[in-house]
């Protein structure tokens, strides 16, 4: 039976590798995965390994079918005991090899959600670039997301936020901030399961541009504003302290 919830044209899914994997997936949605997987090389070899496990695990469990009322001939206790001896196993394999799927899928899906250090600092710069041009006003934002950090207290005013989408199974968190002289200061934050911990922050420049990365928490931090914004770098001080 072939997958036909998702339109053609929606964002794939892990749901969607899989029925390919296995083969069920609709002649639409297998086009357009096959389009986004020649787009991304990484990730058609992930495809690919998920393929050749699932031809594995189904050839170790092929089984033929016995016709409609067929009966077993008469077999002596041991026989049988060996017969069942040997179900058993066969049951207890196909349940592990059922396990190692699907802990090779999750170490995939966590793989393909993580943002790396070089995308997190491309999205922290274009915000920046964005909120210079005035996109954002002086004030505060009339809902504010409870994981917001507070900087108040070392005078930033959160005065924007948003989601990012960094890629299909990628998201990343934004949120804008204006000092006393109305400059801004970018916070770009995004899951990093799978990132070694680096609590202090570190710095570098692009241009007029000082980028202030660290991971912690199984998250990746980046801050960004010009060079000579007040508060940058205690804003970092403050998010490592926490």
């Amino acid at each position: 039976m072939t997958s036909t919830d998702a339109p053609s044209d929606s964002p794939l899914s892990e749901a969607d590798i899989q029925a390919y994997a296995d083969g069920t997936l609709t002649p639409e949605r297998t086009a357009f995965l096959q389009d986004y997987l020649g787009k991304d090389p990484a990730e058609a070899r992930r495809v690919a390994f998920y393929g050749r496990l699932n031809a594995q695990i189904q050839q170790a469990f092929k089984t033929t079918d016995e016709p409609a009322g067929w009966r077993a001939p008469e077999e002596p206790g041991a026989a049988r005991a060996s017969r069942e001896t040997a179900r058993l196993r066969n049951r207890g394999l196909r349940a592990l090899l059922a396990l190692v799927l699907t802990l090779v899928t999750a170490s995939g899906w966590l793989a393909a959600t993580q943002v790396s250090a070089q995308a997190l600092d491309n999205a922290a710069v274009m915000a920046l670039a964005q909120s210079v041009d005035g996109r954002f006003a002086a004030t505060s934002p009339t809902r504010i997301d409870p994981s917001a950090p507070v900087l108040e207290p070392i005078g930033l005013r959160l005065v924007g936020q948003r989601v990012l989408s960094l890629g299909p199974f990628q998201r990343a968190n934004e949120f804008i901030y204006l000092n006393q002289d109305n400059q801004p200061v970018v916070l770009v934050s995004s899951l990093a399961l799978l990132a070694p911990s680096q609590p202090q922050w570190s710095a570098r420049r692009i241009g007029a541009i000082r980028l202030l990365n660290w991971t912690a928490r199984r998250q990746r931090f980046v801050v960004a504003g010009d060079a000579r914004t007040h508060g940058l770098m205690r804003a970092a001080d403050r998010m490592t302290m926490r």
